[in-house]
């Protein structure tokens, strides 16, 4: 039952990413009136204090745009009023903007104002644009663009370093392992250890058990620090490139007043916290492992914060609550599971011949209703999501998300056959030291099969679901209609 959730929640990170829907002045078109502002409207929120816009006349010099926001009615739509002169000619638009979820997205567009419209400046009109555009200055008080950058008019996880490019993907990967460690090492203290000292509560394993479990949660939380570094430069470096990429002008913005920073430091500083906490548990001080309980919990709520649940249209706090619950699950069966592999066992198999069998049994008796308990987050939190965020079941089938998808259900259906395996094969087997050497090889199989499951779901959550093909979102970079 436990794998069959698993499967049935698997679709649950079907979020849609951000688009752009139209833009005044629209793209291509061709205006009587010289416009005042530029404005684009996006199909999800995005953070304006990161976002960019540049105005370039023929000559591929900037034309002078005020500072970047919001309108006060929607923050999916952001504006920048042209203070610049303008004369009749072709202009281009260059946009970056960051969304909720921590994924930039750029483009650009062009327009054209016809000789002889209303508002012109007594200038000569200048050729039409061509060509590529110098880096120069983007608004007063904002950063300039880098000279070299990604190709505008595409996503920058077509062109370039982004958010699907395969480092970023390995950092998520080794960050979503740490976490799902570190929950799990929570976990198995809390749940599994628990149970095995009301069926055993004169056990003299369980002190060291508890003891190599605080060491693996303290070596996780060291992990978890070094990759949210990685993420921090990789973030940066897809939004800024090069040597920008390392700028504290551009660094503090996207840490300080983006909901993906806000979430990048609250995770550095559970992880720290819990380096502390799994120090002083592992030296025997119960306080420690409150610290490291309270950590684990902050921590599950740091991927919701920097990825697509900040970003969900409606029922944000439910769609950010149902990623928190979605992780504590996988990291209570999978990370408990592991540490039970790595940990209980082990410590078992070190007891006096004709204990250890059965200290295994006890100990893999404690972890299955854990297990159930957590695959039930898993399974009400999946569905959730997939109520929330899915769109038309075809794709399934015809999109790159969907197909990813698939692999995903498909690797899981792995760790199903393995599952049933073990409950219905080695399970009743337990009880003797053969009984636990097969529960530790059928465990490592499904461990293995889980961490690829984590590397499918590092490749899902950067790749545009079927949504983003909606008729009402147009790619970064594509003619967009005018709100008019």
């Amino acid at each position: 039952m436990l794998y069959v959730t698993l499967l049935v929640a698997a679709a649950s990170t079907a979020y849609a990413h951000l688009g752009l829907r139209h833009a005044t002045p629209a793209s291509g078109a061709r205006l009587t009136q010289v416009p005042r502002e530029i404005r684009l409207a996006f199909s999800q929120d995005v953070e304006s204090k990161v976002a960019r816009i540049r105005l370039l006349d023929a000559d591929r010099m900037p034309v002078a745009l005020s500072e970047v926001g919001n309108v006060p009615d929607s923050a999916s739509v952001i504006r920048a009023a042209i203070t610049g002169t303008l004369a009749a000619g072709t202009y281009a638009v260059e946009w970056q903007v960051l969304g909720k979820d921590g994924h930039p997205v750029r483009g650009k567009f062009s327009f054209t104002i016809v000789s002889g419209a209303t508002g012109l400046a007594d200038v000569p009109s200048p050729a039409p644009v061509g060509g590529e555009p110098a880096a120069g200055a983007t608004v007063p008080g904002q950063e300039p663009m880098p000279a070299a950058h990604h190709n505008p008019e595409s996503m920058p996880e077509s062109a370039g370093f982004g958010a699907g490019s395969p480092a970023y993907v390995a950092i998520r990967w080794l960050q979503f392992i740490g976490l799902l460690i570190l929950i799990g090492v929570v976990a198995f203290h809390l749940a599994v250890l628990g149970l095995l000292r009301r069926a055993a509560p004169d056990a003299a394993v369980i002190p060291l058990m508890r003891a190599r479990a605080a060491t693996v949660g303290f070596w996780a939380a060291i992990g978890l620090v070094i990759t949210a570094a990685l993420r921090l430069y990789a973030q940066s470096y897809a939004m800024h490139e090069g040597a920008e990429a390392l700028g504290t002008g551009l660094m503090l913005p996207m840490l300080t007043q983006t909901v993906w920073g806000w979430g990048w430091i609250l995770q550095v500083v559970s992880a720290v916290l819990a380096i502390v906490g799994f120090h002083l548990a592992r030296r025997g001080r119960a306080a420690g492992w409150t610290i490291a309980v309270v950590s684990g919990l902050a921590l599950a709520v740091t991927p919701a914060l920097s990825g697509h649940a900040a970003s969900a249209p409606t029922l944000t706090p439910l769609a950010i609550l149902a990623d928190t619950l979605h992780l504590i699950g996988a990291g209570g069966w999978l990370g408990s599971l592991l540490i039970v592999l790595i940990v209980g066992i082990p410590v078992a198999m070190r007891s006096a011949e004709g204990e250890r069998g059965p200290i295994v049994a006890r100990l893999v008796n404690a972890f299955s209703p854990t297990a159930l308990m957590f695959a039930g987050f898993v399974a009400m939190t999946g569905a959730f999501a997939a109520w929330l965020h899915i769109g038309f079941s075809s794709a399934l089938w015809q999109s790159d998300y969907g197909k990813l998808l698939l692999l995903k259900l498909g690797i899981l259906s792995i760790v199903a056959g393995t599952g049933a395996y073990n409950w219905k094969r080695v399970k009743p087997t337990l009880g003797d030291e053969r009984g636990a050497q097969r529960i530790r090889r059928s465990a490592t199989v499904e461990v293995a099969v889980g961490a690829l499951v984590l590397i499918v779901t590092a490749i899902l959550v950067a790749t545009p679901p079927p949504m983003d093909m909606s008729a009402d979102t147009v790619p970064a970079g594509q003619p967009v209609a005018s709100p008019e």
